[in-house]
């Protein structure tokens, strides 16, 4: 292993000396500098001014006049360019100039024209700049930013100067995450980013136009508020493939039965967009993303797609589940998986009505084997259990979402969208638990297998009217809903139950049969009314109200009983009755960029719930019956300090008041873990504040952002738990929830993106701090579990040549965890990880690509220290006159030491989980591109 770790180190090594020797061939002396005037000779501030190879007009350096218009290059290779200069309202400037005798180049006074508006859309056709700014619209011209071909989306925006794209493929520019990515305008496949830039090749897309889309409140009303974080991306697609169709299909085989399939089929027009998108394989690639997993659990999140409650912060109560409740390893393409999916999207648009409908579905076949050990510390003791789970699950989702908008009028607007989802779930598992104390003494042995089987399904609609009157700045708009979901589960646990105070194996076998049905019904309505005080202060008026009923029946009956008897402790059969309303107002000022929000409102929310031990409405108590009312007061203020510079702070009031889970007496689990309610519990308060800036440098596409929040909690929501071994049962955990009156947060996060050599180096550097202060309850006694976590993380995006990317990542996790009732037990969590790839064009369509990634695990408190080495390799070759046929031969985990590990720590336990899967594997694959690829930059020459 040593001897391998070291010819990868070399390798890379090697090739990062190659690349720089490259570009160290590169002899910079030369300044090019020059001032920017109109034809009256009054200089022009502001414009874009960039440096293109008079080969094949590929970017090589760009920069912002400075407000006298004037604009300077330096260390430049003293050869011939293109100069190209834009301003939004000037005619685009472009020349050659040739290899210059002198190491200053003085260009002089170039004179811009005005556009008139006949040919301003002309002009903008025929001016294609590697990069423009337009306002807040940051635009790249594609093809000036060279790629393999072959490449997605994804690839092309790794190219470009100002984002930045992780190894998940999430997007962030200016410190901002782009939160959507339309095509041509359109949404693509709902609001998930991903589904565009990893279906749509690169060579479709003209321009990448980046923008602060407007929140839903301010498109709504046409009153700015201020929000700068609703960062989209538009995909402008070539002149070429708006008409007809494109796509790509490939087919992969590999050793050991791998298999693999994708394929995309587009057919656009200027009104309608038709898209078609599927896949299948057995290599772990699930697309597996929170949505689904909620699905899986049938846990409908319908009103998180409702964006028609009107007024400042969250208008719904929180909703807690048990400590330690998260993602299992199964759902996160760990383990072994076959995957199948496939979907549709259309859009049609034509100004006045814009229509959008897309189907989905996906399914996902699993097996797992997980490892774990987890250590739950007590004030006195502690106990130990290892754990080995193996379990085979399938889910399966079908999503369809349709979305209408029409103009009615000038001053009427209405939207109307609707979403249905289905998902059908089995689960088989056994696992095997050994529990130990302090002494590692075995001390229990507990075996279970189930057979889980779950449906469920979800509608979410809303339908939402805008009315602008003629006053500037004066609106009504009101909103309403229907939702329902429901899910049908039945669980067929079996345990054994081994320890020493057990006597008779009918004290220590257990079967069970559990039948889960929950509903849940939610009407929903809002209102909003904006009136102008003055040209900078606005008044808002809401009003949001929604009734939500539950019903949740779980029946458990035990199969090794006499007569299939039901279980009472293990059955529960209630009902809970929401009635929530809130009314608000608030003043906003907003005048040139600075906008602050002051608002306050009230807020009353009835809880009503019924219970009883069986589902027989004769039998249902009221134990529950209760009003909270609360003021909730609003601060906002955002504040463009400069073009470039922009801060903004807030204070909110949150008060999350109980849901009926926590309340009620009888909230029945497995007899090892039981939750109770708590009828006297009181909503948790806390005071929230934010603060955040970032810094943009147009010129230089360096950017930086800072965040920070704290909050600080008055009757925090904490548990006591209970432990204590129980005869004839075992170790038993009873966690309550109960109200503290401390605990609070602090997180920092700060990023920093700049070029070091333009358009061939780009660093990013982020880092966060986060601490938190947990308190709870354990056997009675108070512990505060304080958690400390930093995280500094590094990238280098690095082009030498057109024919080689390089790119280099690194973090370093630190998460110290201390316990105020067994400081001996404090925990030191390290993981440290790095990666590196590369893309080299080393024949006229030969293409090499390598990533490698190296992961450390540690843990000092148990003496673990484990590190994976990963390293994937890929030959592709373009094929045919065409170029529609690429091949490609590709070895995966070349080390054969693939494996998933997880270690981390909550409450008052730690634990660290082992996952075996996909291992070392080779696969060849072959793709059809329908329109074929782009194998060269083509010159675009003069205007």
């Amino acid at each position: 292993t040593y001897i391998k770790m070291r010819i990868v180190f070399y390798f890379l090594g090697f090739l990062l000396l190659f690349s720089t020797n490259l570009f160290a061939q590169t002899p910079v002396r030369a300044t090019i500098k020059g001032v920017i005037c109109d034809s009256a000779g009054i200089n022009i501030p502001s414009a874009m001014v960039m440096l293109l190879n008079a080969k094949d007009s590929t970017l090589v350096n760009y920069t912002q006049a400075d407000e006298k218009g004037t604009f300077e290059f330096r260390n430049l290779k003293n050869s011939g360019y293109l100069l190209k200069i834009s301003h939004m309202s000037y005619r685009p400037y472009q020349k050659n100039f040739p290899v210059s005798a002198t190491d200053i180049i003085d260009l002089g006074r170039i004179k811009l024209k005005l556009i008139s508006k006949m040919l301003m859309e002309v002009v903008i056709k025929a001016a294609r700049a590697p990069l423009r700014f337009r306002g807040d619209t940051v635009e790249y011209d594609a093809a000036s930013f060279k790629v393999p071909p072959g490449s997605t989306v994804e690839d092309l925006l790794r190219r470009l100067p100002g984002l930045e794209v992780d190894i998940d493929g999430n997007i962030k520019t200016q410190g901002k995450n782009i939160r959507r990515v339309y095509v041509d305008g359109k949404s693509f496949f709902g609001d998930d980013p991903k589904i565009a830039t990893k279906n749509l090749g690169a060579e479709v897309i003209s321009k990448v136009q980046v923008f602060d889309e407007k929140s839903e409140q301010a498109k709504l009303t046409g009153i700015d508020d201020g929000v700068k974080d609703n960062k989209v991306m538009n995909l402008s697609l070539k002149e070429e493939f708006k008409k007809g169709a494109f796509g790509k299909f490939t087919a992969a085989a590999g050793d050991h039965d791998r298999l693999a399939g994708r394929g995309s089929y587009n057919r656009f027009n200027k009104t309608q967009q038709l898209s078609f998108i599927g896949y299948g394989n057995n290599i772990n690639q699930t697309g597996v993303n929170w949505e689904d997993y909620g699905e899986f659990r049938g846990q409908s999140s319908f009103s998180g797609y409702d964006n028609g409650d009107f007024g400042f912060g969250n208008v719904y109560r929180t909703t807690y589940t048990q400590e330690g409740e998260g993602l299992v390893s199964y759902y996160d393409a760990t383990g072994f998986s076959k995957n199948y999916g496939a979907g549709t999207n259309f859009n049609f648009d034509n100004k006045k009505t814009k229509f959008n409908s897309s189907y989905v579905y996906n399914e996902t076949t699993s097996t797992s084997d997980q490892t774990s050990i987890r250590e739950t510390f007590l004030p006195t003791s502690s106990f130990k259990n290892a754990d080995t789970a193996m379990g085979k699950s399938f889910r399966g989702n079908h999503s369809v979402a349709i979305r209408l908008e029409q103009n009615i009028d000038s001053s009427n607007i209405l939207i109307t969208k609707g979403n249905i989802k289905f998902s059908k779930s089995k689960y088989n598992n056994t696992y095997s638990t050994i529990y130990s104390d302090m002494a590692d003494v075995r001390t229990q042995t507990l075996n279970t297998s189930g057979d889980d089987k779950l449906n469920s399904w979800s509608i979410a609609t809303a339908a939402i009217f805008r009315h602008r009157f003629k006053k500037k700045g004066a609106n009504i708009a009101w909103s309403g809903g229907y939702n329902s979901s429901r899910t049908d589960a039945l669980d067929k646990p079996y345990s054994l139950n081994k320890f020493f105070q057990a006597n008779t194996v009918t004290d220590q076998l257990r079967m069970l049969t559990n039948d889960n049905n929950n509903t849940t019904t939610q009407f929903k309505s809002s209102m909003l009314l904006t009136e102008p005080l003055s040209k900078k202060i606005f008044f808002e008026a809401f009003y949001n109200f929604n009734r939500t009923l539950n019903i949740q029946d779980k029946l458990t009956n035990d199969r090794v009983l006499p007569s299939f008897a039901r279980v009472d402790s293990l059955t529960a059969y209630y009902t809970d009755n929401v009635l929530y309303n809130r009314i608000g107002t608030s003043l906003r000022y907003s005048n040139k960029g600075l906008n602050a929000t002051v608002g306050v409102a009230a807020k009353q929310l009835q809880l009503k719930g019924s219970y009883a031990t069986r589902n027989d409405m004769s039998y249902l108590k009221d134990p529950v019956d209760k009003t909270f009312f609360n003021w909730l007061p609003d601060l906002n203020i955002a504040y463009q300090l400069f073009k470039s510079t922009q801060v903004s702070a807030s204070y909110t009031y949150v008060v999350s008041e109980p849901g009926i889970e926590m309340l009620m007496p009888m909230n029945n689990n497995d007899p090892l873990n039981r939750f109770v309610g708590n009828p006297n519990l009181q909503p948790q308060r806390s005071h929230n504040f934010n603060f955040s800036s970032y810094y943009w440098n147009q010129s230089s596409m360096a950017s930086a952002n800072i965040y920070f929040s704290y909050s600080n909690y008055d009757n925090q929501f904490a548990y006591n738990q209970t432990i204590t071994l129980v005869d004839k049962l075992g170790l038993q955990t009873i966690t309550k929830p109960e109200n503290i009156n401390s605990g609070d947060n602090y997180n920092l996060y700060a990023s920093v993106n700049f070029p070091i050599v333009k358009t061939k180096l780009t660093m990013s550097l982020n880092g966060s701090i986060n601490f938190s202060n947990s308190p709870t309850f354990i056997n009675d006694v108070e512990n505060d579990t304080k958690d400390k976590s930093y995280r500094i993380g590094t990238s280098f995006n690095f082009t030498p040549i057109p024919k080689l990317i390089l790119g280099i990542n690194g973090s370093v996790n630190l998460n110290d965890i201390s316990y105020s009732f067994r400081k001996e037990q404090n925990q030191k969590i390290r993981n440290y990880s790095t990666s590196y790839s590369a893309k080299w064009q080393f024949a006229a369509k030969s293409y090499f690509e390598s990533n490698f990634d190296y992961s450390v695990y540690k843990n000092e408190r148990y003496g673990f220290n484990q590190s994976i080495p990963l390293l994937n390799a890929s030959i592709r070759q373009i094929i045919g006159k065409a170029n529609k046929i690429e091949m490609r031969l590709a070895a995966f985990d070349i080390f054969n030491r693939n494996i998933s590990i997880s270690q981390n720590g909550y409450g008052i336990s730690v634990m660290r989980s082992t996952v075996n899967t996909l291992a070392r594997y080779f696969m060849l694959s072959f793709s059809y591109n329908i329109r074929g690829y782009e194998t060269k930059l083509k010159d675009r020459g003069e205007m």
